[in-house]
């Protein structure tokens, strides 16, 4: 499973389980609730998709890729 992937997988999970947070606390939400539910809901999937990056490049990675 590639890292994208599984950071993709994570991300979705993450904001169907928060819009499923917001849909059940819907009765009683106001603007400053509603704007920090969104911000839970979004930006740790965000942070995630744009933060986690691969790792780099092995040493023996490179002298395998220059070799074929």
């Amino acid at each position: 499973m590639s890292l994208q992937l599984i950071k993709m997988s994570v991300s979705a999970g993450w904001v169907v389980i928060a819009t499923a947070i917001a849909i059940a606390l819907a009765v009683d939400m106001s603007w400053p609730k509603g704007l920090m539910l969104a911000g839970f809901g979004l930006l740790p999937p965000l942070a995630l998709l744009l933060l986690w990056n691969e790792p780099a490049q092995t040493m023996t990675e490179s002298i395998n890729d220059a070799r074929r």
